[in-house]
């Protein structure tokens, strides 16, 4: 009798939980966020442009995934496969935070580097090297000393993404990076039609940073070809960005929070054999 008490308690605050919680939002209902779009700044340049990130999709999925358009100022074509994700519908089970641009001051210039001169894919933790100020690569003076690479490491650690997509120019080829997920950057090389290719180690890359504190996730680099983007092609790479996302597992476990998944918890509750 006393077992069955001890789990009364928990399981009647779940059920209240559960019938308190507001049911999803009707389309007529909901602000733009809760439909699926929400527009933030996540930082600044050097120069004080701002650098804004797009999410669509359901912003309560387990399933998120990152696509930076742009990190060098004179690569800059992804931002065609970022116009098109934001126009294409998204899946309903997946959380896309889309980055125009991480190096604003860069496009502005027409420099693969920032404004400080420096080479941002040089610039992050993992493997970072020193390099000699002035350079095409300079890695600036320490690991995330630029705030468009803190912007993005900051918004990668909150949002936990299982598939993140690096736009550069102008290889044409899906860079095979070390600890991402190969049969996912095969399966994006075959929709492109572009070979997947493993390169050299680069030091103070993003993705290089970003697979070895997630392991298990995939961080990846689309090398375009040179020039501007048709519609057509952007139109595939757009696809195959939300093809791969979508596959990928979740990286984030949430807890769940909606009324069903309360319920549910309230009736193992009371079934248990155990205390709650």
């Amino acid at each position: 009798m006393e077992l069955r008490r001890s789990r009364l308690a928990p399981a009647a605050i779940l059920l209240a939980a559960a019938l308190a919680s507001p049911g999803p939002l009707q389309a007529d209902e909901a602000g733009p966020e809760a439909q699926g779009v929400k527009r933030e700044r996540i930082g600044r340049s050097v120069e004080g442009r701002p650098i804004r990130a797009t999410r669509i999709g359901d912003p309560g999925s387990r399933r998120t995934a990152v696509v930076f358009g742009c990190i060098h100022g004179d690569e800059c074509a992804g931002h065609a496969v970022v116009r098109r994700l934001v126009r294409e519908r998204s899946p309903a089970n997946l959380a896309l935070w889309i980055v125009k641009d991480l190096n604003p001051d860069g496009e502005r210039r027409g420099t693969r580097q920032n404004a400080h001169g420096v080479d941002l894919n040089r610039n992050f933790p993992r493997g970072w090297r020193s390099s000699a100020k002035g350079s095409r690569f300079y890695s600036g003076r320490r690991p995330l000393s630029e705030p468009e690479s803190r912007a993005a490491v900051e918004l990668i650690k909150r949002v936990d993404p299982g598939v993140t997509i690096w736009y550069h120019q102008p290889l044409a080829l899906i860079y095979e990076s070390k600890g991402a997920d190969p049969r996912l950057l095969r399966r994006y090389a075959r929709a492109v039609d572009l070979p997947a290719q493993r390169l050299g180690k680069l030091p103070g890359t993003a993705t290089g940073w970003q697979n070895h504190r997630d392991p298990g996730t995939s961080a990846f680099v689309v090398e375009l070809a040179g020039g501007s983007l048709s519609s057509r092609a952007a139109k595939r790479h757009a696809r195959a960005a939300l093809d791969v996302a979508v596959r990928r597992s979740p990286s984030r476990q949430a807890a769940p929070t909606t009324a069903g998944a309360l319920l549910t918890s309230a009736a193992r509750c009371l079934s248990s054999t155990t205390s709650c």
